[in-house]
């Protein structure tokens, strides 16, 4: 028995040394620092929730054929006529209120094109005017007649009321006026610009899609191109002295002559 104590007292201090070491094994583990890891989570672009996100893209950088439904984009301009840069510095309501205001200024230059070149030969109202009266002094002249205030008085009202027509397209003016949040001065988003008085055959409602798009680029060009016309007609008159109708006259009574003679024109 004796031989056997000494035994049973070695293997019960080993099983001891082995808890003690394993429990120190242990209490190590939890206090030894964890090296940090090296890569980095990066979140995946263009999603969110695991759904697709588009990015947005501010109203100015967006092309001329993506705004306002492409209006006025026509050859030779794919792109877009817009010479001044208007539409890179106008937000959603700015853009409307350019194009309101390039609709009403083309339609006034259609009228004043032939309005301009006729009221210099042809005034039966006025009859005391002359034949070939400057049409850069017409109103002028023409206001100078009693009888013209009173239809002047009456055309004034005429576009006021016409005018007063298009308020419904602005914004109930409200905030701080030019501060960023505030909607003085600016335009319905959900309008159609130039439409104050839909009449006619050519209407929304009476054209498809594509029929009513191509009467609007349409009315556009020929407004755009009446606005350059009549500058060039009012440079005309300032620069030669003569009235618009009857320099062209002249000038077509010397191109034809020159057709009908070179020889003179030439010394032949």
């Amino acid at each position: 028995h004796a031989s056997r104590i000494p035994l049973l007292s070695t293997i019960t201090m080993l099983a001891k040394t082995t808890a003690i070491l394993a429990t120190l094994a242990t209490s190590v583990s939890a206090f030894t620092p964890t090296t940090p890891s090296m890569a980095i989570s990066l979140p995946k672009l263009g999603k969110k929730g695991g759904r697709s996100v588009t990015p947005t893209i501010p109203e100015e950088e967006k092309p001329l054929t993506e705004r306002l439904g492409g209006v006025g984009v026509s050859r030779p301009y794919p792109e877009g006529f817009d010479p001044l840069g208007f539409a890179s510095r106008a937000n959603a309501q700015d853009m409307i209120k350019f194009r309101e205001a390039e609709l009403k200024h083309g339609r006034v230059a259609m009228l004043a094109v032939p309005g301009f070149l006729l009221s210099e030969d042809f005034h039966p109202f006025f009859p005391s005017l002359p034949k070939w009266e400057f049409g850069i002094f017409a109103l002028q002249d023409t206001l100078e007649q009693p009888p013209a205030l009173v239809a002047f008085a009456g055309a004034i009202l005429a576009i006021a009321s016409f005018e007063a027509r298009s308020f419904k397209s602005w914004e109930v003016p409200e905030g701080t006026p030019g501060s960023e949040a505030s909607t003085y001065f600016k335009m319905k988003t959900d309008i159609v610009p130039g439409a104050t008085l839909p009449a006619g055959p050519w209407t929304q409602d009476k054209l498809s899609p594509e029929e009513f798009l191509s009467k609007q680029t349409a009315e556009l060009n020929n407004g755009r191109l009446a606005m350059i016309a009549i500058a060039l007609i009012v440079l005309q008159e300032v620069t030669s002295k003569l009235p618009a109708a009857e320099f062209d006259v002249d000038t077509l009574n010397f191109i034809g002559s020159v057709f009908a003679t070179p020889g003179d024109l030439f010394g032949l």
